[in-house]
């Protein structure tokens, strides 16, 4: 019998031992809730603030770019209306304001039709280049003009129509009078070239 009781008292001992401890949950107070909703408030604004910092630093920087962008291509337009005036040959890529300079001041124009995935054309601007350089004093204004490539414009797509233009690679040499004189599609040779320009030019 005393070991019966001796036995029910270990199992009970056991069973308190393994029995869970209550939780006890601390439930935060009115100004702790208060203080949190502060804090988030507070964070919450200031990220907005930096957000938009960011944002306006962003801005101011690639409204810079584009204002030093836009001087750069202004002087080299002035530059090279010029480059006009003093009656020079010259080589440059499409310019609205070069290209009906020329015309209006009855000088000789070679405009060279490229697109920039041409192999065969980047050897011909070469060959242009070498043969207006032989002409420095002759006034003839050489104006590369991009065509079926990604830097084909409105602009450039409206000349090849109307010089009648559909190939790359094609080189069309306008007189004084704004008049065709001649057109060549595909490979020329530097001494053609030359001869038909001084051609035109004496004219």
């Amino acid at each position: 019998m005393y070991q019966v009781v001796m036995l029910q008292g270990l199992q009970k001992k056991q069973n308190l031992i393994l029995l869970p401890k209550p939780l006890s949950l601390k439930v935060p107070s009115k100004e702790g809730i208060f203080s949190l909703m502060r804090k988030f408030i507070l964070f919450f604004v200031l990220s907005l603030f930096f957000i938009s910092f960011v944002g306006l630093l962003i801005n101011s920087w690639q409204k810079l770019n584009e204002y030093n962008k836009s001087k750069v291509n202004i002087s080299k337009q002035n530059k090279v209306v010029d480059v006009v005036d003093d009656k020079q040959s010259i080589y440059i890529d499409y310019s609205k304001e070069v290209y009906e300079k020329a015309l209006n001041e009855k000088t000789v124009i070679l405009m060279f039709f490229t697109a920039n995935w041409c192999e065969e054309c980047n050897k011909m601007d070469e060959l242009i280049n070498e043969s207006l350089a032989n002409l420095t004093r002759e006034g003839v204004v050489g104006i590369k003009i991009h065509i079926l490539d990604s830097e084909t414009t409105t602009e450039t797509t409206a000349l090849s129509k109307k010089y009648s233009v559909n190939k790359e690679g094609s080189v069309v040499i306008l007189d004084k009078n704004g008049a065709i004189s001649y057109k060549q599609t595909g490979n020329i040779e530097k001494e053609i070239l030359t001869q038909k320009l001084m051609e035109v030019i004496s004219k």
